[in-house]
């Protein structure tokens, strides 16, 4: 939305439409979701046809590969698009499959936080046990008793859509109203956008970023610079950020979220490789804090990828907020050092790639310290649930308690925190006033030095998944001897 201005607009009639879809899905509910997947359908042929023909339009100027690839996704989308308009019956098939597979997966989650929040003694862990009940018994119903269902799909899906739509409603109303009257209330998004399609936006985003930069290298590069909604614009630089991350491969593609405040950006994770389980989506929380341009710099230059800088404009009250919670962490958690670290203390003279663990890594390249919790919710990093955008949402909370985001029932990802911060970007009077891209383009001028230099550049960039990977050999090497 290039005009805050025109979003209450946006927000009426996209709030009417998606009310109206939701009452036709509960009542004609199969014929409406045919009508929905035919419109999509038709969308994405007419989006492969406009990329093919840019291509052939800019032949000239763009690489074979490039050409190829972009040839090629177009193809796959018009094939998309073609199935789906031209076999109706069949559009839903997946949808069911997908949904029933979200709903038992979630269930999976609840039951796997209720075991940790057990072991780690953390209260209220009861709710988890419930809804996975609840998530397990729907899942069984959508699975053994098909027509149950589908009716119990197209029933939820509609009145989502109704709820969805009312909120929009709101928003319209909110905006509408005089400040001295918006003070009263609060703007709290309490139903964010289904997590399966919010996920994967900032990957989406990416992707059409890449896209436009093969195709038009500079609006591409225009489109890089600091983004202010009308009615937004400053040169007063922003008082917080949320910082949303996204690249094109690996686990990149599910994004990370930290916190940049005062010239520092504070952060959560999972990194100390002997704690994780479960294919690392579980392990000990920790907490790190490192100047903010040694950070985004080693990010968008050893991962590549890009990170989207979400600035909120604060009151002292609401500085003095977010200084207070960060200081309340700092009391729940003691330091750790990673493998690296250790090794220098002993032995000065080492390589940066003595210890090749994406810890280990940040530690050297960042200048970051390092602190385990003692005990609570963050005790143990669980990385759809208690992960790093749970932590930046309690710093968020802390600042601007009218606007926070409601506590997710399941999944909780970047995606849907990116999302959210979209639509506080747009919103008349929130304290989201700006987004910007930070990247290799637009950090170029930034530096950063490893505190221990590496044998090869090659090892200095090493994505996370690369780190890790040559970590966990190194470990099983030194085991066997």
């Amino acid at each position: 939305m290039k005009n805050s201005r025109l979003y209450p607009l946006v927000c009426l009639i996209t709030g009417i439409t998606i009310i109206t879809a939701g009452i036709l899905i509960l009542n004609i509910g199969q014929q409406m979701m045919n009508i929905i997947c035919y419109l999509g359908g038709i969308v994405v042929m007419l989006h492969s046809s406009f990329c093919a023909l840019a291509v052939i339009g800019k032949r000239k100027i763009l690489s074979k590969d490039s050409a190829k690839s972009l040839l090629i996704s177009a193809f796959i989308n018009l094939c998309v698009g073609v199935a789906v308009v031209l076999l109706p019956r069949f559009n839903l098939v997946p949808v069911y499959i997908i949904f029933t597979l979200y709903i038992l997966v979630n269930a999976i989650i609840k039951l796997i936080d209720y075991f940790i929040d057990r072991r780690d003694n953390v209260s209220g862990r009861l709710k988890e046990l419930l809804l996975f009940v609840f998530f397990l018994t729907f899942a069984v119903l959508m699975t053994f008793v098909p027509e149950m269902g589908r009716r119990g799909f197209l029933t939820v899906a509609g009145i989502y859509c109704i709820i969805y739509g009312a909120f929009m409603l709101w928003d319209f109303v909110f905006q509408c109203l005089p400040e001295s009257i918006q003070r009263r209330f609060k703007t709290k998004l309490s139903l964010p956008m289904p997590v399966l399609i919010s996920t994967l936006r900032p990957f989406v985003s990416l992707k059409s970023r890449e896209r436009l930069n093969t195709l038009d290298p500079e609006k591409a590069r225009s489109e890089m610079k600091p983004f202010y909604p009308g009615g937004k614009e400053t040169e007063i630089p922003p008082d917080m950020e949320v910082l949303i991350h996204v690249s094109s491969r690996g686990y990149g593609i599910m994004g990370h979220c930290d916190i940049a405040f005062e010239g520092k950006v504070y952060s959560y994770g999972s990194y100390d490789l002997e704690s994780t389980a479960l294919f690392g989506t579980i392990g000990d929380g920790i907490f790190l804090t490192c100047p903010k341009e040694d950070y985004i710099r080693f990010y968008v230059t050893a991962t590549p990828r890009e990170i989207y800088g979400y600035g909120f404009r604060l009151t002292e009250e609401q500085k003095q907020a977010v200084k207070q919670e960060i200081g309340d962490i700092m009391e729940m958690v003691y330091p750790w050092k990673t493998p690296l670290e250790e090794l220098y203390e002993k032995d000065p003279g080492i390589k940066g790639e003595a210890a090749a663990d994406w810890g280990s890594k940040k530690w050297n390249c960042t200048n970051a310290d390092f602190y385990k919790f003692k005990s609570g919710k963050m005790k143990t990093y669980f990385v759809v649930t208690s992960n790093c955008v749970m932590l930046a949402d309690k710093i968020v909370k802390k600042a601007c308690k009218d606007i926070s985001i409601s506590d997710p029932t399941g999944v909780f990802t970047p995606g849907e925190y990116f999302d959210y911060l979209e639509h506080l970007l747009a919103m008349v009077g929130s304290p989201v006033f700006c987004r910007t891209i930070y990247n290799k383009y637009t950090t170029a001028g930034w530096k950063y030095t490893p505190r221990i230099p590496y044998s090869s550049p090659e090892l200095e960039t090493m994505t996370e998944t690369e780190a890790n990977r040559l970590a966990v050999k190194k470990n099983k090497r030194n085991e066997t001897i």
